[in-house]
């Protein structure tokens, strides 16, 4: 995940959730009906809407086909609350805007739509990688906000599933250190957090990243299937296409080759019976915060298709700029296709402190240009 994918925290426009008629148009129903299935919603808005205008949003994304909306995170580490909890570790969070779970819960009885509820996120050690100790601590508490959640909404039909915030990317778990095994990461927190989300009758839902600069796609293939073989079994993967994303302006993925990558995680996950989705990102790469032009978005939309994946999720709303939604709709207009089929998804919030009181990134083991450091060499900061 890039710069431009983990501080997008543009706001989301007034009109998504202001009154406004309801999104139709001759698109609706039309020949690919699943194009476009949801919207991920971090929070950073919708947190501070009325109990109205949250339903109203959930009922122009259900008009335009997008009946699954995941709420990206429970809980970040020290800074955000997203639901009523008592849970000592979250008592000091900075932001506690501990509605939005139950306002988008009546929003979603009221407009048909689905839910998958994020759990707790900490990045502070996970892109090092974490060891086994702060795996087993990250581990705990995303048991304990589970248990909080199931507690207060285990009875609601509207929800889904849970989602696992932490992104998985294969460069941080490959033998970078000896103990940085996709075994190690899916036996001390992987595996643990999605046994428990399922036996409570919830699906589970990743959002793996990965950069092809820095990969091949036999090597991608690889790493999902040993995380897979050593016990991962989540119900979904919806990997991000990474066609927006850069890192010092060196791009994740190219349209011309992605597909080769997303066919590769796509063969990992039917060996182990997992679910393929794409994350695809809508955004333009020169971190204008704009949606990427017509050509591009169709043609990452009909990849995603053709390598199999069975829905198309997509990050994120925000891109879709000052008209909302409706620049989405103008998109699909302009296609003559039918409603979309992509979760929009946003990243980690940051804080509203200033830049001189925020924590710098840690440094990465991969220089921008995907060539991996040595030990002892003198790298620039990777930052994601």
């Amino acid at each position: 995940m890039s710069t431009s994918r983990h501080i997008f925290r543009l706001m989301l426009p007034a009109l998504l959730c202001g009154v406004f008629p309801l999104a139709a148009g001759p698109f609706v129903g039309a020949a690919h009906a699943a194009e476009i299935a949801g919207v991920f919603d971090a929070g950073w808005t919708t947190a501070y809407q009325s109990q109205d205008s949250i339903t109203h949003m959930h009922q122009r994304l259900h008009a335009l086909g997008m009946d699954q909306v995941v709420l990206q995170y429970a809980a970040v580490e020290a800074t955000h609350l997203y639901y009523p909890s008592e849970l000592d570790f979250l008592r000091d969070t900075r932001y506690k805007n501990n509605q939005l779970f139950p306002k988008s819960i009546e929003a979603a009885k009221t407009a048909g739509t689905k839910l998958w509820f994020g759990l707790y996120y900490n990045g502070e050690d996970w892109y090092t990688p974490p060891n086994a100790e702060q795996l087993d601590m990250l581990t705990a508490r995303n048991l304990k906000v589970l248990e909080e959640i199931y507690s207060l909404y285990g009875n609601e039909t509207v929800i889904e599933g849970v989602y696992i915030p932490q992104e998985i990317a294969r460069y941080y778990w490959d033998g970078l250190r000896s103990d940085a095994t996709p075994e190690m990461l899916t036996e001390h927190f992987l595996k643990p957090v999605t046994e428990a989300a399922q036996a409570k009758g919830w699906k589970v839902m990743a959002a793996p990243f990965y950069n092809q600069n820095l990969e091949t796609p036999g090597k991608l293939q690889s790493f999902f299937e040993k995380l897979f073989a050593a016990g991962f079994k989540p119900d979904i993967i919806a990997v991000q296409d990474g066609i927006g994303a850069n890192d010092a302006g060196k791009l994740h993925a190219e349209t011309a080759t992605v597909g080769n990558y997303e066919r590769a995680v796509a063969q990992a996950c039917q060996k182990y019976g997992i679910g393929f989705w794409v994350d695809m990102e809508l955004f333009r790469t020169d971190d204008s915060h704009a949606l990427a032009d017509s050509a591009r978005l169709s043609a990452q939309l009909d990849t995603a298709y053709a390598t199999g994946a069975a829905k198309v999720i997509a990050y994120d709303l925000a891109v879709l700029g000052n008209d909302g939604l409706d620049s989405l709709e103008k998109w699909q207009l302009g296609k003559g296709s039918g409603a979309a089929s992509a979760i929009v998804k946003r990243r980690a919030p940051q804080t509203n402190a200033h830049s001189s009181d925020r924590k710098q990134a840690p440094l990465k083991y991969y220089k921008p240009d995907g060539a991996r450091a040595q030990p002892g060499q003198r790298v620039r900061k990777y930052t994601k």
